[in-house]
């Protein structure tokens, strides 16, 4: 009798271990699935108003100020602006690691438009190098996926010599010498893809 107990208990086992397994599998697979980087940012030295506005804006595209229809959307750009002109270099030059395409372009576009900043070269080198998030850029009804250095070179420096020139009217000053400009896009245009 007793080895006929030792089958059931054994026979339990054999049913109830590849149960459990499947279980705890989807488990793990379910709570790891909704995990994001940004939850394990390290925020020491930011602000808490400029924490909420990343939270918040960590979920949009950057826009150019235009919406469908060809309305105007000011509110879109000025949250973004606030966030530039509020955060401190070393806030935005923390930001530069956020794991966030759109909100490390917010951060490196921040510290070229600090007109104080040094190093405008190097840190537009740093980006066009920054590949692993990309920026949503939206124009109009339109919206594209872009590099970070890519969103740079091409809509807040507007020095892309492949695509049609800005009128000069619309293009910003960063301090930016023709020699550096060449330098940054010499590197823009031999990036790796």
């Amino acid at each position: 009798m007793r080895k006929h107990r030792n089958k059931n208990k054994r026979s339990r086992f054999s049913i109830l271990f590849p149960i459990l397994t499947i279980l705890g599998i989807g488990i793990i697979a379910v709570l790891t699935s909704g995990y994001e980087k940004s939850w394990t940012f390290n925020w020491n030295g930011i602000e808490k108003n400029i924490q909420d506005s990343i939270s918040v804006y960590k979920y949009q595209s950057i826009s150019s100020g235009i919406g469908g229809n060809g309305r105007a959307m000011p509110e879109e750009i000025e949250s973004r602006k606030w966030i530039m002109q509020n955060a401190t270099e070393s806030e935005l030059l923390k930001l530069t690691e956020f794991p966030n395409g759109n909100i490390k372009a917010i951060a490196y576009e921040g510290l070229l438009r600090k007109k104080n900043f040094k190093n405008k070269t190097e840190l537009i080198s740093n980006a066009i190098k920054d590949t692993v998030y990309s920026v949503y850029y939206q124009s109009g009804c339109l919206g594209d996926k872009l590099e970070i250095g890519e969103y740079l070179v091409q809509n807040v420096l507007m020095i892309d010599d492949r695509i049609p020139p800005f009128r000069p009217e619309l293009i910003v000053d960063f301090g930016l010498s023709k020699m550096e400009k060449q330098k940054i896009l010499n590197e823009f245009h031999n990036r790796k893809k």
